[in-house]
């Protein structure tokens, strides 16, 4: 609930910096007022999708929202210890996020760390977002749920998709898998994350 709070305040506080309200950052977000109002509150938590999102609706980088005070840097590395962990979402009951690369504003991906569950409730719908996908598989394996297809990876495969195509994931095995996933930012792709983002139509 801590990360909650956090990612709410920083919703909050990026939202009245701009002079925005709760209807027109939704509007733009493609989101329910209510749904806003629970994440800002720290009652929710936002699917990847949702955050990217409520970035390009915010003009910031996921990371901004999730992460500390960004700082600019043409090189950055990032140790393992200092990953950035954010909640898992309530609507994705299980997974567990760690944000790299979180203090660069500027660039035209979104990387982090990702270990689905195990079990994924069968009646939860398969959920897209804009952009492109990798997923690289660090350890362990795990299922990509489409439509019409799944897809089974082991340690060292990788898949890479639109990420526009709904889908979900889940660990197989004993033990959670691990994978690096990257997640494109057409409309965020290097500019300002303190630069005001067009909105779809």
């Amino acid at each position: 609930m801590h990360e909650n709070n956090l990612l709410g305040e920083r919703l909050s506080s990026f939202r009245k910096l701009n002079g925005l309200s709760l209807e027109q950052v939704a509007a733009r977000a493609d989101i329910s007022k209510s749904y806003l109002s629970k994440l800002e509150r720290g009652l929710s938590s936002p699917t990847i999708g949702t955050l990217l999102k409520l970035g390009q609706a915010l003009g910031r980088s996921a990371e901004q929202l999730i992460g500390e005070t960004a700082e600019d840097d043409d090189i950055v590395l990032v140790k393992a210890q200092d990953r950035v962990p954010f909640t898992r979402s309530n609507e994705r009951e299980g997974y567990v996020y760690e944000a790299i690369a979180a203090t660069r504003t500027r660039k035209a991906m979104a990387p982090f760390i990702m270990s689905p569950p195990s079990i994924v409730d069968e009646k939860t719908e398969l959920a897209g977002h804009a952009g492109e996908e990798l997923i690289f598989l660090v350890s362990g394996v795990m299922e990509v749920i489409f439509a019409e297809r799944v897809v089974r990876l082991e340690a060292g495969d990788s898949l890479y998709f639109n990420a526009s195509i709904p889908h979900r994931s889940r660990s197989l095995g004993k033990r959670p898998a691990k994978a690096l996933v990257v997640v494109s930012i057409p409309d965020l792709a290097l500019t300002d994350g303190s630069t005001a983002v067009k909105t779809s139509g």
